[in-house]
């Protein structure tokens, strides 16, 4: 007999219905299995995406606050903060784009572009109108 006829041959073998049940079964429980492990881990998941959205909400309104602030605050002169001078801005994390270096070579921010200094300064005084 040549290979090619000894691959072509059948390969059968006799399962009982019992062995096919139990091999089901242990299939099912499997896909059980998983499926619970799936859905806890999207809980997880789910819960940390919320925490998140909820982070982010408080983010907006404290940022709007700083918007608002720096709109009506008699400090903000030009966009700019005259009453802070930043030495290193790049270590409280105000991007560069957002500092104005000034003719004495002080730096300030320019709230119209970071308005985030604004939002737990002390020194807020609105403008007198």
């Amino acid at each position: 007999m040549s290979t090619t006829e000894e691959t072509l041959k059948p390969n059968i073998v006799l399962i009982s219905a019992s062995d096919l049940e139990n091999e089901i079964k242990q299939l099912e429980d499997k896909i059980k299995q998983i499926n619970d492990n799936n859905n806890i881990e999207f809980e997880k998941i789910k819960s940390e995406l919320d925490k998140l959205h909820t982070i982010t909400g408080w983010l907006n309104i404290a940022k709007s606050q700083g918007i608002w602030k720096s709109k009506t605050c008699r400090y903000v002169n030009n966009d700019s903060c005259s009453a802070w001078s930043i030495s290193e801005p790049e270590k409280l994390g105000i991007p560069q784009d957002a500092i104005f270096v000034t003719e004495n070579g002080s730096k300030k921010v320019v709230v119209a572009k970071f308005p985030e200094l604004c939002i737990t300064c002390p020194l807020y005084e609105p403008k007198k109108i």
